[in-house]
């Protein structure tokens, strides 16, 4: 379990490297823009290259968070995103980081783009979108070079919804497996829309990250520089729930957590006015 989904990446690099195709790799599925990425470290040492990718997050998380890091790391989500070598965090941070200059690596995790990417969407100049798109169109453009039939190959191998229906960890871990489909169509639609009226990046990644497809018990990882100590408790306790982690859990409490606390604060601020006169 330690390093998997890292070495699954790792392998995928190396074969970008030796011009091969990177799904003939048993369980590796992502998009090939990933192993292309991955690539950049793979001729490192595979431990070597694990702990250059994990100090580079952990880097990456201090310097948005600073002293909050301490909290984030304790929650579920983080700390098994760096157990795995996953990328939802460093993606959530790099974009929390530079904002939407972020934007075209999440082509390696579109479902994490899902969330992230359209509060900076509304909110971009013409000329930003064009930037994004023209930044966005070159990397793809390197990796229809590096391999032109890898978008075939990628659809061919993309396991269907139902087959990660189970590891659900958004409000779509509530819902049936025969509902899926329409349910994520459904809330996806209406959260894309809402994120369009919600003028705070924490609310929009969150709804988001609530009504996105194919989630799993470390995407509340993307919500990382709102992460504190009642959402790290209350990720431990959605584990405990399921009693394992290779099943979907509870952990839309993470993201509810953070839409809650500020209302429960502003709650508790006026009790203790009232009850001072």
């Amino acid at each position: 379990m330690w390093q998997y989904d890292f070495h699954l990446f790792y392998q995928a690099g190396q074969a970008v490297l030796a011009g091969l195709s990177p799904y003939t790799i048993f369980d590796f599925n992502p998009p090939y823009p990933l192993a292309v990425l991955f690539a950049l470290i793979a001729w490192l040492p595979e431990s070597v290259a694990y702990w250059v990718y994990t100090g580079a997050c952990l880097g990456l998380m201090w310097k948005v968070l600073g002293k909050r890091s301490l909290w984030v790391v304790l929650s579920f989500p983080v700390w098994f995103s760096l157990f795995v070598g996953q990328v939802d965090l460093p993606l959530g941070l790099l974009v929390s980081w530079v904002g939407f200059w972020g934007l075209p690596l999440t082509l390696i995790k579109p479902q994490v783009g899902l969330a992230l990417a359209p509060w900076y969407l509304w909110r971009m100049t013409w000329k930003q979108r064009g930037q994004v798109l023209a930044l966005t169109s070159l990397f793809l453009a390197i990796c229809f070079a590096l391999r032109p039939v890898w978008l075939s190959e990628w659809l061919a191998i993309t396991p269907s919804l139902t087959q990660y229906a189970r590891r659900d960890s958004n409000f779509y871990w509530l819902v049936p497996t025969d509902w899926k489909t329409m349910a994520i169509v459904i809330g996806g639609g209406i959260a894309l829309i809402t994120s369009y009226w919600l003028k705070e990046r924490s609310r929009s990644w969150v709804i988001l990250h609530l009504f996105a497809p194919l989630t799993n018990i470390y995407s509340a990882s993307i919500l990382a520089e709102w992460i504190g100590p009642i959402e790290a408790a209350l990720s431990w306790a959605a584990i405990l729930v399921v009693g394992q982690i290779h099943a979907g859990a509870p952990m839309f409490v993470v993201g509810v957590s953070i839409l809650l606390r500020p209302a429960i604060k502003q709650f508790l601020e006026r009790r203790a006015l009232i009850s001072q006169r």
